[in-house]
């Protein structure tokens, strides 16, 4: 977190503060003052909805604090080597997979997840259509080719998982790696000659995929329940990530921040797509394709969690499960992912509750 110390802050502040002085503040909320607004430095996984709306809404205004957007790689090579920036004070918060949490305390980089966003990883096993008698469960994935994604990524990751879950012994079926460029289209091809014969994927290639009318779903991981009933707990992915020596130091800037974003995510849930659409700022659709967009946003908001906004012990301990078990490969990401300087993760340091629970009391 940083106050307002050079010309630059200074503009870009004042901008900040014009632009937020044109939106909306609900009747009766408290509007911090100028002097009492606090500067925290936060980066972001692609462009989740959820600040853009904080700040259109009038949330971050109303608790005080100015988001100044941060890249993990002005600081780190890569964007999942996101824990020594938060841990550094180069960067004051994250909103990224919660799982990097858990890579970061195998490395002895400690960063905790302060609230959840969305508890569901929003993908889909699905099944090829010429195989669906053969397939009825993860047991059956034995000696199949399986499209996964990277063998470092959370669709691997669950894969794997359910195929272990079901009592398979590792490597039991074919990874079939697929660029990411032009990935889409090499599995419909891999569909239609036979070479594929499970696929883990999320939208928008998840719907691309049912289109074709080749695949029937097995397993459904796009909201709390449906991941709850497949993997026995919900799936904490997009989360707030903060280093905890900030969240000693800050707590109050931490608090604000969970309260405004716990304020957005009360209106997620109780506002339509249409409501949620036309509250994002026109620049949000700048440079994408809206109709896309809106129909991307309509299939991935069952993800985001519902009224509870805090981790459960279960749901963290099935994170750390999952990573202890998977075989990650031997890519750069994937030995750092799967290297462990420390091996032994207390589940129980990984996040703490304190400010969403604090948040939610705020805003039944």
């Amino acid at each position: 977190m940083q106050r307002k110390t050079t010309l630059a802050g200074v503009l870009l502040g004042a901008a900040l503060v014009a632009l937020a002085g044109t939106l909306p503040i609900m009747p009766g909320a408290r509007v911090a003052a100028a002097e009492d607004v606090v500067t925290i430095r936060l980066s972001v996984d692609e462009d989740p909805i959820v600040p853009r709306l904080a700040e259109s809404l009038g949330y971050l205004k109303q608790a005080g604090v100015r988001i100044v957007r941060a890249k993990v790689e002005d600081f780190s090579k890569e964007d999942y080597l996101l824990q020594a920036p938060l841990i550094a004070g180069q960067i004051d918060a994250s909103y990224h997979w919660f799982n990097h949490a858990v890579f970061g305390a195998r490395h002895n980089l400690p960063v905790e997840g302060v609230m959840v966003f969305n508890d569901a990883p929003g993908m889909t096993v699905m099944v090829a259509a010429r195989e669906k008698d053969a397939i009825k469960s993860a047991a059956d994935f034995r000696g199949k080719n399986v499209a996964e994604g990277a063998l470092y990524g959370t669709k691997g990751l669950l894969t794997s998982y359910l195929a272990k879950k079901a009592g398979l012994p590792p490597h039991s079926y074919t990874p079939v790696m697929l660029q990411h460029d032009g990935r889409q289209e090499a599995v419909i091809k891999g569909l239609q000659a036979g070479r594929v014969d499970v696929m883990t994927f999320q939208e928008p290639i998840t719907s691309a995929l049912r289109d074709t009318g080749m695949v029937t779903t097995l397993y459904d991981l796009n909201s709390g329940a449906s991941t709850r009933k497949v993997l026995g707990a919900a799936w904490p992915s997009q989360s707030l990530l903060v280093a905890p020596a900030f969240a000693r130091a800050h707590p109050q800037a931490v608090q604000r921040l969970v309260t405004a974003f716990v304020k957005t995510m009360r209106y997620i849930n109780r506002h339509s797509l249409d409501q949620i659409v036309a509250a994002l700022p026109p620049s949000y659709f700048e440079g994408k394709d809206r109709k896309a967009e809106i129909r991307y946003l309509r299939r991935t908001l069952p993800t985001f969690a519902k009224n509870d906004y805090s981790f459960s012990p279960a749901a963290v301990r099935l994170v750390v499960d999952t990573v202890r078990a998977y075989d990650f490969d031997n890519s750069a990401e994937g030995r750092w992912r799967g290297t462990a300087v420390n091996p032994t993760v207390d589940p129980s340091k990984l996040y703490t509750n304190r400010f969403v629970e604090e948040a939610m009391r705020e805003t039944p």
